[in-house]
């Protein structure tokens, strides 16, 4: 069976209004609690669909996602780093 190919993230994606976040406190902000991740610990799946470019925890959220807002089966136009 052939690999399905992957398709590639523009490298400038389409800018949105931003959304003030006013739950965080400065000290939480301080306390710097990012760190670095990898695939397995941080299952990142986007949906590719006509620029919908929304993230999911697995393939199978995309899937559901995909048959609800495109109504669509198709298993293509998935970017992941998990595969």
């Amino acid at each position: 069976m052939a690999q399905p190919s992957h398709p590639k993230l523009p490298s400038v994606l389409p800018s949105v209004p931003a959304i003030q976040d006013v739950e965080t406190t400065p000290d939480q902000v301080n306390a710097g609690l990012a760190r670095v991740t990898n695939p397995a610990e941080t299952p990142i799946y986007i949906c590719a669909v006509q620029n919908c470019y929304r993230l999911f925890p697995s393939r199978d959220r995309v899937m559901q996602h995909r048959k609800r807002d495109h109504d669509s089966d198709d298993q293509e136009d998935i970017i992941t780093w998990n595969e």
